[in-house]
């Protein structure tokens, strides 16, 4: 099992959450109440819940304006954490805020901070590192595990004033090229992308927005063409937490949109989204004989202010618990269900029938509504939900 914490757009600001600002995470904060402080929440989180990590990963945006203080502060923060999950490992990601594209801070130089930070960012070593900024990218290899960092902000700070590249992400053809010739060198039988800006453009909230990945097409292409294994992309950037397979092939990449750990959402997103944490478990050792490609589980936990940390939600963007992999046909999956449940049988629990039937825990939220659904028209079976799991199922 390989578990991966994932923390997202944090916007740490130099001040005082107290006072309103940008995030609920302020560099002059007190943190002394985990029903206050997101940090503070998550450590108590991690005590409560038992909760550990292989690694932790922060698709971008640790800092807000890309402030010097803030993103020290961040970066630190992000290393307490690593070390209270238990994580080997932390990798981070550029966003867009972390640079200094519009020299606010009279550098001249849009990615110094980030270079300045120790531990070197985004978490490599320093051959790697220097990668990270030279082609964009970066691998991590152990295992069967393969993790690609990749810079999305790389082109910030360039640009013209009529077309400035701070307004939107970017994967170049270069790049591309780059990474196409980096992946055919191993093969691993999981592969992760982290990036920060949203490969294709979608619209939860129904607002503008043209801040997507210019060539995040073509980085979906190559990772669906089958070549270079399986793919997760997680990304952050929207604030807003959604789970989708790309457009393409029956293998396209799972693209998992990770919410902000603790910006302050405006009312269009906060109607429908929460401030969340997440821990993905993947059960690499039990792939092949679920007959899946890629697959595992989401665990969501919504931040509230004055409650600290709590389960997920329905209406949080991802509720609680959550599963990926599993794209087999609805009608098929409901009639496997069915032969369980003669006329004369009684219901089963969720944990009982995932026993028979392993590969539900890997069916994406909107499958498992498409399953209930035909199960009650075609079959007249109930499958009764809590926080995303199944919790009982039985004849009407």
């Amino acid at each position: 099992m390989i578990k991966i914490a994932v923390v997202s757009d944090l916007h740490v600001f130099n001040g005082s959450s107290s006072a309103g600002g940008p995030s609920f995470i302020g560099t002059a904060d007190t943190q002394d109440s985990p029903e206050k402080h997101p940090f503070k929440g998550i450590q108590k989180l991690i005590a409560d819940e038992g909760l550990s990590a292989d690694f932790l990963i922060c698709p971008g945006d640790l800092a807000d304006r890309a402030d010097p203080a803030a993103l020290m502060f961040a970066w630190e923060k992000l290393q307490r954490l690593k070390t209270q999950l238990g994580a080997q490992n932390l990798f981070a990601t550029s966003g867009n805020h972390d640079v200094d594209s519009r020299n606010a801070h009279g550098d001249v130089d849009p990615k110094g901070n980030l270079q300045a930070l120790d531990p070197m960012f985004p978490g490599l070593s320093e051959q790697q590192c220097d990668k990270y900024w030279s082609r964009n990218f970066a691998v991590f290899t152990e295992g069967d595990l393969r993790i690609v960092l990749l810079n999305s902000a790389a082109f910030h700070g360039y640009g013209t004033d009529a077309s400035p590249e701070y307004k939107y992400g970017r994967v170049s053809s270069k790049t591309i090229s780059a990474l196409r010739a980096s992946l055919a060198t191993d093969h691993r039988r999981v592969n992760i992308l982290v990036c920060h800006h949203h490969p294709a453009p979608y619209n939860p909230v129904e607002e503008e927005d043209y801040s997507e990945m210019l060539g995040g097409d073509r980085l979906i292409e190559l990772l669906d063409s089958g070549a270079h294994g399986s793919w997760i992309l997680i990304h952050g950037h929207k604030h807003f937490p959604r789970l989708a397979y790309a457009t393409g092939s029956s293998s396209s990449p799972v693209i998992f949109s990770a919410g902000s750990f603790s910006v302050a959402l405006h009312h269009s997103q906060s109607a429908r989204a929460r401030n969340q944490f997440y821990i993905l478990e993947i059960p690499v050792g039990d792939l092949d004989s679920l007959g899946l490609d890629i697959a595992g589980t989401i665990t969501a936990w919504d931040w509230i202010t004055l409650m600290g940390w709590q389960p997920a939600g329905n209406l949080s963007g991802l509720p609680h618990s959550l599963g990926f992999g599993c794209r087999e046909a609805v009608r098929s999956i409901a009639r496997d269900i069915a032969s369980y449940f003669p006329a004369q049988a009684s219901a089963l629990s969720g944990e009982e029938l995932i026993g028979l039937l392993p590969r539900l825990r890997f069916l994406h939220p909107q499958d498992l509504q498409a399953v209930i659904l035909r199960l009650r028209q075609d079959h007249q079976i109930v499958m009764r939900m809590q926080d995303g799991k199944i919790i009982e199922v039985g004849r009407k």
